[in-house]
């Protein structure tokens, strides 16, 4: 390639093996140390923590809703009703 070609086109480099291999090494090396920091994020997340919350609320009221419903309790206090006036009758 001429001197004049390469000042046209700067974007075409030639390489020789060694010079791609560790151009590749570099770039895997980038990649791996991105996906570690993206895992890392990820589990300092609290995201996960509150999925795992919310699905055990969410099972927890599934269940009370499938329980057959329970007579409610009858309270210790007398109705209204059965006290009786002995007298009815205002004077």
């Amino acid at each position: 390639m001429s001197k004049n070609y390469r000042w046209k086109h700067p974007e075409m480099t030639v390489h020789d093996a060694g010079g791609l291999k560790n151009f590749w090494e570099k770039k895997i090396e980038h990649h791996a140390k991105q996906v570690e920091n993206e895992n890392s994020r990820i589990s300092r997340s609290a995201l996960d923590k509150l999925r795992c919350e919310w699905t055990r609320r969410l099972e927890g009221r599934l269940k009370m809703l499938q329980q057959p419903q329970e007579e409610p309790k009858k309270s210790s206090l007398l109705p209204i009703e059965s006290f009786h006036l002995a007298d009815k009758t205002v004077a």
